[in-house]
């Protein structure tokens, strides 16, 4: 396969904004995203992208039966490209049943190592494993040499943004896209792993934000021992569980007039009032869009 890597001068989809920062974060953007993250958990995925992001084009999909994991169903990850070539995106499906994910069965989750990068639920080592040996790894290996000059956006809801966050770390790990190419956008993303882990997410990525709505209390869970405050540091909280990235905790939101939201390290925005139904409906959106939306002609999401 021929190998064009080149140098972008022109980015339309996000803007630099600094020496060691890659986009800045904005409602639009984040809302954008997450209904990205939507259509990639569609039952049409396809028709999704075409009624809703018109000029993105998927390159591949890869799946795997992950029904008897906490994702209680197939797992799937999709990798597109924009019209102008600029930008990769690998986004992660959700779980199948997005209100079975609680407080209880994620603290039974148990920590296992995630190869030299610390150790992360053993329910998504497992999930990962299989959409990486599915085709994933390959397929990306190939795209490696013949787009290494493109931008990489991880993104997922969810579980989904742990396999996400996972992946920023395994590439690092192959040493494909450095990490000032590359980004993150997850949606009440559980805690995916220890400290360790959480320090090589935060350094395989350029920008990274764990979005929370409200009182939703899955991005607080499994219940860590660990001492919150500070960004993830190697060896400090190996045996318990720890947040990456800069959240981004809504407290208010309309799609016409503003909207607010506080930014913190590591998830220390604790909720209030914890409130289940806040960790499906992010940006106004259902439960049904998350665990069964069927697109049509008509755009859903305007």
């Amino acid at each position: 396969m021929p190998v064009r890597c080149r140098t972008i001068l022109v980015i339309l989809l996000f803007c630099i904004v600094g020496a060691n920062s890659l986009v800045n974060y904005d409602s639009d953007s984040g809302r954008r995203f997450l209904i990205w993250a939507l259509c990639i958990g569609a039952t049409n995925p396809e028709k999704c992208v075409e009624t809703e992001f018109y000029g993105q084009q998927i390159l591949a999909t890869f799946e795997a039966d992950c029904s008897d994991l906490i994702f209680a169903g197939k797992c799937r990850v999709v990798i597109d490209v924009d019209d102008g070539y600029t930008l990769l995106g690998i986004t992660f499906k959700s779980e199948s049943k997005i209100q079975s994910t609680t407080s209880t069965s994620l603290n039974k989750q148990v920590l296992t190592n995630f190869g030299a990068y610390g150790q992360v639920q053993t329910d998504l080592l497992t999930a990962f494993g299989r959409l990486w040996n599915s085709g994933l790894g390959a397929y990306m290996k190939q795209l490696w040499t013949e787009y290494c000059d493109l931008y990489i956006s991880f993104s997922g809801y969810s579980m989904g943004g742990c396999l996400a966050q996972m992946a920023a770390v395994r590439f690092q790990e192959e040493k494909w896209w450095p990490a000032e190419q590359m980004f993150y956008f997850g949606y009440g993303s559980p805690r995916c792993g220890n400290e360790d882990f959480a320090y090589y997410v935060d350094s395989s990525l350029a920008d990274k934000f764990n979005i929370v709505w409200f009182n939703d209390q899955i991005p607080e869970f499994p219940t860590s021992t660990c001492t919150f405050g500070s960004a993830a540091a190697m060896g400090q909280c190996t045996s318990s569980y720890f947040s990456c990235c800069t959240t981004i905790h809504y407290t208010s939101w309309s799609s016409v007039a503003l909207n607010t939201y506080n930014t913190c390290a590591s998830n220390m925005c604790p909720v209030t009032t914890p409130t289940a139904s806040d960790h499906y409906s992010y940006f106004e959106t259902t439960a049904a869009d998350v665990n069964s939306l069927t697109c049509t002609d008509t755009k859903k999401f305007p």
